[in-house]
């Protein structure tokens, strides 16, 4: 008898999976189309010898990763690459903060407010690099104007033309583009957590800044890794604001543009595939050091 009920619990459960299973087969389709399918073959050309000037499609192994990781562009742009990652990363998560705080407080005009910070993030990437052309332009640029006018320069600065230079000013139009996001995902965070924390802490007389740290903070982890990831999957990615502002220029071009020379330019699709697979692989871990030491599940 023991032996009947468990079958026919265990016959009732598996009809009641069958609908649940049937709604979650269009999304398992559209995920095996568009990501694992690609993403299988990206990894077969990688260990292949798939170019057009040599068109055997032979098995290389691992040929194409060690040509990629010894290649001196290659690395010139992984460290170009790390250097829009810290700065796009740290830049945006001072500036989403503070944006997300300022909305928080805002009591008029609000809807409107929050309409025009988010603009920026609904600019394409090609447009974004246009618009700050013209403020570093050496010839007339916005910048130099101002501060040739204040006083602060005697002559225009040409402030795309050093490595260093270059990478800053370059991550500052990312940052512009992509803090509204991430002021939209704090302010979602800071909302969330309930007034009487910090009513209960005001009655205790603790200070702004042990309100912050203590309660704001903590509470805020998830949100933040959040912010932290998407920055820097884009500022690993950073392709068109590079291009518009200081082209293939060695001090600046990201990993993402070499790959896209090395498939485009060379034509050798196999070394490409390779590296956008180290690409992906750092993406990966990047993601995997916020998930782990940054997220925290929250509750009240």
């Amino acid at each position: 008898m023991i032996t009947t009920a468990k079958a026919t619990r265990s016959s009732r459960s598996s009809r009641q999976r069958q609908p649940a299973l049937l709604l979650l087969a269009p999304a398992f389709v559209v995920i095996g189309v568009l990501v694992l399918y690609p993403l299988v073959t990206s990894v077969w050309d990688s260990l292949h010898n798939d170019s057009v000037l040599l068109p055997s499609h032979a098995f290389s192994g691992g040929r194409n990763y060690s040509l990629a990781a010894h290649d001196p562009a290659f690395l010139q742009a992984g460290e170009n690459t790390l250097g829009y990652l810290l700065i796009v990363t740290l830049g945006s998560l001072l500036a989403g903060l503070g944006m997300a705080f300022w909305l928080h407080n805002v009591t008029r005009f609000r809807a409107a407010a929050l309409t025009i910070i988010v603009l920026p993030w609904a600019v394409p990437g090609i447009v974004t690099g246009a618009l700050w052309s013209f403020i570093f332009n050496p010839v007339n640029g916005l910048l130099n104007e101002l501060l040739q006018w204040a006083g602060v320069i005697s002559h225009p600065e040409i402030w795309l033309a050093g490595r260093l230079s270059g990478i800053f000013f370059i991550s500052l139009s990312l940052i512009w583009q992509i803090t509204p996001i991430a002021a939209v995902i704090f302010l979602a965070g800071i909302e969330s957590i309930p007034v009487e924390l910090y009513e209960e802490a005001a009655v205790e007389g603790a200070s702004q800044l042990a309100v912050f740290r203590r309660i704001t903070l903590p509470l805020l982890r998830p949100s933040l890794a959040i912010g932290l990831l998407q920055a820097s999957v884009l500022a690993i990615g950073i392709f068109d604001q590079v291009v518009v502002l200081a082209g293939y220029s060695p001090g600046s071009i990201s990993m993402v543009m070499q790959v896209y020379l090395y498939a485009f330019r060379d034509l050798n699709f196999g070394l490409g595939m390779a590296a956008s697979m180290i690409v992906t692989l750092g993406t990966l871990l990047v993601s995997l050091v916020y998930i782990k030491g940054v997220y925290r599940e929250v509750s009240y």
